[in-house]
């Protein structure tokens, strides 16, 4: 049983020269701000620099997302992606003046006048 109380005793002395080694800080008016001042002087640049180029790579990972879940429901909606070629041409009306584009041979008689 003394074994038992021997250690307590030495843990309660532990933890009393703990506390006075470490006092309890005043938190006062400036607590806050003193301590992000404490935070920010350690934070190195490169870590800055790591944390900002994480955030640059999530912003473009969803705007790529976003782009594509767009241009994939813009493309899927059209009629011109889900039809065949065969349909296509079918569909395909001939304009008015596409005689006018065709160029004329000189052996036909040369150009109009």
């Amino acid at each position: 049983m003394s074994v038992g109380k021997n250690h307590e005793q030495r843990l309660d002395q532990l933890f009393s020269d703990y506390r006075a080694a470490c006092p309890d800080p005043e938190a006062g008016a400036n607590f806050m701000p003193t301590m992000w001042q404490r935070i920010e002087a350690r934070r190195s640049p490169v870590l800055q620099w790591v944390t900002l180029s994480r955030r640059a790579l999530v912003g473009a990972l969803a705007l790529c997302l976003v782009l594509g879940f767009v241009m994939g429901t813009a493309l899927s909606s059209s009629q011109f992606y889900q039809s065949t070629y065969i349909e296509a041409l079918d569909d395909n009306e001939v304009p008015e003046d596409l005689a006018a584009m065709h160029p004329v041979s000189m052996e036909t008689g040369g150009a109009p006048k």
